[in-house]
């Protein structure tokens, strides 16, 4: 069985590509095929392969065949909320994200000796 760390760095890995962003939103409502992929993203059908590839990999699309075409579908529509998540992290300032709370850490933490632990 997978690891959860490794599956979820997997899913990571594979949304961390602008055109493999770009592919899941033209996939959002409905499956399409390369073809549609190749032509609405203006990328040359090896680039968009490729990128189906590790978006299939990591378990975010799927395959099907219809006729002598293939057509790629999102495998759960739960991934547009973690997409629409990390446009809000984009966009939101850096103040927003401070370590100013090391409470819970340092409980969890009580064997490290770094001045976040310490409490300096």
């Amino acid at each position: 069985m997978t690891d959860s760390y490794e599956q979820s760095a997997r899913i990571a890995q594979a949304l961390a590509h602008p055109i493999r962003l770009r592919i899941l939103e033209v996939l959002r409502n409905q499956g399409a095929y390369v073809m549609h992929l190749v032509v609405a993203l203006d990328r040359p059908q090896a680039n968009i392969s490729q990128h189906l590839a590790i978006l299939r990999e990591a378990g975010l699309v799927q395959d099907e065949r219809d006729g002598m075409g293939v057509v790629y579908r999102v495998t759960d529509a739960g991934i547009f909320d973690v997409i629409a998540r990390m446009q809000t992290l984009a966009v939101t300032p850096r103040a927003m994200f401070s370590l100013t709370s090391a409470a819970p850490h340092r409980q969890r933490a009580r064997r490290c000796h770094c001045p976040r632990c310490r409490g300096e």
